[in-house]
């Protein structure tokens, strides 16, 4: 039996996000990190778990997680 790890797309709504902070801050594998002016970025995406943290902590709701078949 094979086991294959499951792939997670984070997005961020831009129009809706106010660089807050919390996302980077919650996320337990650092997928999500901040850039210049606090905007949040996703620059490994293989990285995220999908343990939905960023999403359910986001006080803007500004982010969500999909899973992606791969």
């Amino acid at each position: 039996m094979q086991t294959t790890k499951k792939h997670f797309k984070v997005i961020i709504n831009y129009n809706y996000c106010k660089k807050c902070g919390i996302c980077s801050w919650i996320c337990p594998v650092d997928a999500i990190i901040e850039q210049e002016f606090g905007k949040p970025v996703v620059p490994d995406s293989e990285k995220c778990t999908g343990c939905l943290q960023c999403e359910r902590m986001c006080p803007d709701f500004a982010i969500s997680i999909k899973q992606i078949d791969q």
